[in-house]
């Protein structure tokens, strides 16, 4: 879930794609990832291999 969300911000999509049903606690940590990458390993882990 969280690598889905930092996924889903490297694409750019929005904060409204989350695809977990509100109030779940898989809908927060994909919101958690994808408003706040994880520094390092969120450039690591980037799709596009930013480092």
């Amino acid at each position: 879930m969280a690598k889905d969300g930092r996924e889903a911000r490297y694409r750019g999509d929005p904060a409204s794609a989350n695809p977990y049903p509100e109030g779940t606690e898989d809908h927060a940590v994909w919101q958690r990832a994808w408003e706040t990458p994880d520094g390092e390993a969120a450039e690591r882990d980037a799709p596009d291999g930013r480092a």
